[in-house]
């Protein structure tokens, strides 16, 4: 809870790497608030987590729809071919909403 009370009011961080974190869904609910409201952040780093994976990228992303300065997003890998078409079309939809918008589109990996 403090990393994301400390999201939503910083105004100058560009780049957070929270890779081997061992993040939760909960903890992954936290960030998304953190990133709907934060209007500096560039990239963000949640590779490396061993579980939950399809839950924390798609907690992420919804929070994503709401944040037009991210343009990194390095995600946990999920193995399941199913799982990759949901996060894939997750992507899809974001970037289709910022190229209507005229907003930088969102660069994203699986890691």
């Amino acid at each position: 809870a403090a990393i994301s009370d400390g999201l939503k009011t910083n105004n100058s961080l560009q780049e957070i790497d929270m890779s081997y974190n061992e993040i939760t869904s909960e903890g992954a609910r936290y960030i998304s608030e953190a990133i709907q409201s934060n209007t500096s952040l560039h990239t963000l780093d949640l590779r490396h987590y061993p579980n939950d994976r399809l839950s924390i990228n798609m907690t992420v992303l919804s929070a994503v729809h709401h944040n037009h300065t991210l343009q990194t997003l390095i995600l946990p890998d999920v193995r399941d071919e199913y799982d990759k078409r949901q996060v894939t079309s997750e992507v899809d939809k974001i970037n289709n909403e910022r190229t209507r918008q005229g907003i930088s589109t969102l660069t994203c990996y699986w890691w």
